[in-house]
C-alpha cells in the first residue's frame, strides 16, 4: 500500500504531464492531515505555477483568436513581463495599420526595430503608388469619357480602333465590301436550356462564350454579334485583309476542335454535352454605321448575312459547311467532305456547299469525320413526330418509329416524307403506365433511299433519361 505523500508525488506528476499535452490541470488539493514538510512546500509551489499557467494560457488564447484587449496580466512568471510589452506593441501596430488601411499614409512606427524599418518603406511605396494612381485615374477618366461620347455603342476594339484614326468613321453611312462571314450556333440549346436551372444555362453559355471569343480574336475575327447562344463574325471588316477566308477556315476549326475542352469542363461541372454548328461564307457586304445620330451600330447587313444564317441552319453538331464562294477564296488546301444542297430564300436554285474538314497548313486541327456504325433494333421503337419551322412547332403529331440507333444518330421510319435538313421533334411514350411522355430533336439528315421513308437522323438535343433508354435499347440488340 503507498503512502499519501507518494499518491501526491504521482498527481503532481500527472499534472506535469497534462502540462505537456497542452491541457492546464486545476490546483491539487492539499490533505489538511499533512504536516509543513518538503512534500506540502511542493504542492504549494506548483498550485501557484498552476495558477498563473492558467490565467496566461487564456490569455495566450484569446489572443490567438485575434483579441488583444485580453485585460491586466497578474504573476511572476518573467515570460509575463515580456508578454505586457509585445501586447502593448501590438496594440499600438493595429492602430496604425488601421490608419493605413483608412488612408493616412503619413503613419510611422519606430519601436519594434526591422519590422518598423518594413513598414515605413511598405507606407512610402503606398503613397507613391496612390499618386501614380490618381494621375493615371484622372488619364482613364478623360479617355472614358471621350469614348462614351463617341464610340460608347461599339464592342470591338479593333473597330474602335479604326474610328480613332479616321475621322471619316464618325460620319453614318457605310460602303461595300467582300468580308468572310462566320455564324455560330449551338444545336439544340432552346431545348437544353428549358430542362435547366437559369443559374446553370448562363454559366454553361458564359463558359462556352469565354472559349470562342478568344479563338476568335486570336485568328483576327471582329464580333458583329452575339445573339443568345449565335455568334457572327467578320473577317475583313473594320480592317481589310487579304487572307480573310483562311483566317476564317482556321478559326471555325479551332472552334469545332475546341468543343470537346469546352465538354470536358461541362463534365466536370455536371453540365450536359453541347455541340455546335458553323457556316463560313465569303460575299459582298454593306458595312459602316447603320443607325441614327443618337443611336447606332457598326454593323454588315445584305443577303450574304441572311445566307450565311440559312447555311448555319443547316449543319449538324460537329459541323463546319462552307459555301462555293469561301471555297474559292480560300483554297487551295481545303479538305472537304460531303455536298450539302441548301436551299435558300428567293434563290431558284440550291447552294452547293460542302464540309469542312481541315485544311492543309493546320495539320492539328483536321476534324474527324463521324463514322456512323448504327445497331438495328430488335423491335422497333414507336414514337411520333412533328416537323419543326424554325423554333415553331409546324403540322400534327404524326407516327413513326425508330429502327436503328447510335450514339449521336439513328434511323426513322417516319409517316411521311421528310426534307433533308429539316428539324423534327420526337415524342417516345413514357415507359409504364403513369411516366409522362419524353421529348427529343433530331434534324433530318438525308433519305436512305429515294423510294423509301427511312430516313438517317442526327440527335440535336436529348434529356439525359431519354438518352439512357436508347442506349440500353442499342446495348440489348447487340446482344452479349
Amino acid at each position: 500500500m503507498i503512502s499519501v505523500e507518494e499518491e501526491l508525488i504521482d498527481r503532481i506528476t500527472a499534472a506535469f504531464h497534462y502540462l505537456r499535452t497542452g491541457k492546464v490541470p486545476a490546483p491539487l488539493a492539499i490533505p489538511e492531515e499533512l504536516p509543513d514538510n518538503e512534500v506540502r512546500q511542493l504542492i504549494t509551489y506548483v498550485n501557484r505555477f498552476l495558477i498563473e499557467f492558467a490565467n496566461f494560457a487564456k490569455t495566450m488564447e484569446q489572443i490567438a483568436q485575434g483579441e488583444l484587449n485580453t485585460g491586466t496580466l497578474l504573476g511572476r512568471m518573467a515570460v509575463v513581463h515580456s508578454f505586457k510589452a509585445l501586447q502593448s506593441n501590438l496594440r499600438h501596430l493595429t492602430w496604425k495599420t488601421q490608419q493605413v488601411a483608412a488612408g493616412d499614409l503619413e503613419q510611422q512606427v519606430d519601436f519594434m526595430g526591422d519590422f518598423s524599418t518594413a513598414f515605413n518603406s511598405m507606407t512610402r511605396q503606398l503613397k507613391e503608388s496612390r499618386e501614380q494612381l490618381v494621375d493615371l485615374n484622372k488619364q482613364l477618366e478623360r479617355r472614358n469619357r471621350f469614348i462614351r461620347e463617341t464610340f460608347g455603342r461599339y464592342t470591338s476594339e479593333d473597330i474602335v480602333g479604326v474610328l480613332l484614326d479616321m475621322p471619316e468613321g464618325l460620319k453614318l453611312g457605310g460602303e461595300k465590301r467582300e468580308v468572310t462571314l462566320l455564324w455560330s450556333d449551338l444545336r439544340g440549346f432552346t431545348a437544353l436550356s428549358e430542362r435547366l436551372e437559369p443559374t446553370t444555362v448562363v454559366a454553361l453559355l458564359n463558359h462556352y462564350l469565354s472559349v470562342m471569343i478568344e479563338i476568335i480574336q486570336r485568328h483576327g475575327g471582329t464580333i458583329d454579334d452575339i445573339i443568345g447562344d449565335a455568334i457572327l463574325v467578320l473577317f475583313g471588316a473594320p480592317l481589310p485583309l487579304a487572307d480573310a477566308a483562311p483566317r476564317a477556315v482556321g478559326c471555325a476549326l479551332e472552334m469545332q476542335k475546341t468543343m470537346g475542352e469546352v465538354n470536358a469542363h461541362n463534365f466536370r461541372n455536371g453540365w450536359p454535352e453541347i455541340e455546335m454548328g458553323i457556316a463560313l461564307h465569303t460575299g459582298e457586304v454593306v458595312l459602316g454605321n447603320i443607325g441614327s445620330t443618337k443611336r447606332s451600330k457598326y454593323s454588315v447587313i445584305g443577303q450574304t448575312v441572311n445566307l450565311t444564317s440559312r447555311i448555319e441552319s443547316y449543319t449538324v453538331g460537329g459541323q463546319v459547311l462552307v459555301s462555293p464562294t469561301l471555297i474559292s477564296a480560300a483554297n487551295p488546301g481545303l479538305i472537304l467532305g460531303d455536298e450539302v444542297k441548301v436551299h435558300a430564300k428567293g434563290m431558284r436554285r440550291a447552294i452547293k456547299c460542302q464540309e469542312l474538314l481541315g485544311h492543309h497548313d493546320f495539320p492539328e486541327l483536321i476534324l474527324e469525320k463521324e463514322e456512323t456504325v448504327l445497331t438495328a433494333l430488335a423491335h422497333p421503337l414507336p414514337c411520333h413526330y412533328l416537323v419543326l419551322a424554325g423554333k415553331q412547332l409546324q403540322g400534327p403529331m404524326l407516327p413513326a418509329a425508330l429502327v436503328s440507333l447510335s450514339p449521336r444518330r439513328g434511323i426513322v421510319e417516319a409517316g411521311g416524307r421528310l426534307p433533308p435538313r429539316s428539324n423534327i421533334m420526337l415524342r417516345l411514350a413514357g415507359e409504364g403506365g403513369g411516366k409522362e411522355a419524353a421529348d427529343f430533336y433530331a434534324t433530318v439528315i438525308q433519305p436512305l433511299e429515294e423510294s423509301s421513308w427511312r430516313y438517317l437522323i442526327h440527335f440535336t438535343s436529348i434529356p439525359p433519361a431519354v438518352r439512357e433508354r436508347l442506349q440500353l435499347l442499342a446495348e440489348s440488340a447487340k446482344g452479349p
